[in-house]
């Protein structure tokens, strides 16, 4: 199980390097050095946090529903979220309720920032239901397993093409991915008995 998770981050940092696209002229998909330090960043917040809200949900909130979880946890956020737009709004020169209006807080919206707004908010319900059922080890195979509709869409929809070291890291994540349910993939003959 360490193998595949060490699998795992590996297959994850080798997606993020630079190298050239494979098809002759395409944009290419990697992270330059500031990129690279924010995800690590990430990877530490997302981490704790995780931590956190799997503690939340299946030690505090047990005995309440999924729903009642999901408004506790999430009110937190937006307010602390809300305070701080209205923080940057406030050095920008613009009022507090200037900041909080809908022609002040939807300014430079379109659809694809919509898109995002409504794939943020399935990700969130989709990763709360795996939290309470799972573990954090299940999150992360499914946020490594993202990489592959990442890639497909970013190559559909930018024309971003994948580098050696993103295909790469794919067979990485695949390989932690089965490493990682090896047991399940292919039963022993313990269990069979």
């Amino acid at each position: 199980k360490w193998t595949a998770l060490i699998l795992l981050f590996l297959g994850a940092v080798l997606a993020a390097l630079p190298s050239e696209a494979l098809v002759e002229g395409a944009r290419r998909m990697h992270i330059d050095t500031m990129g690279i330090f924010l995800v690590i960043l990430y990877v530490w917040v997302s981490a704790s946090a995780g931590v956190y809200n799997e503690w939340l949900y299946k030690f505090l909130g047990d005995a309440e529903s999924f729903h009642a979880s999901n408004i506790r946890l999430y009110s937190i956020g937006v307010l602390f979220n809300l305070a701080a737009h209205m923080a940057n709004e406030r050095a920008a020169g613009k009022s507090a309720l200037a900041a909080i209006s809908p022609q002040g807080f939807f300014v430079g919206y379109n659809r694809y920032v919509w898109g995002l707004v409504a794939t943020y908010a399935f990700m969130g319900l989709l990763l709360a239901r795996v939290m309470k059922r799972f573990d954090n080890i299940v999150k992360l195979f499914i946020s490594g397993a993202s990489m592959y509709v990442s890639a497909l869409l970013a190559w559909v929809i930018f024309g971003y093409a994948p580098t050696a070291n993103f295909v790469v890291a794919l067979v990485l994540v695949s390989a932690a991915m089965l490493l990682y349910n090896w047991e399940k993939v292919v039963p022993t003959e313990k269990k069979l008995a």
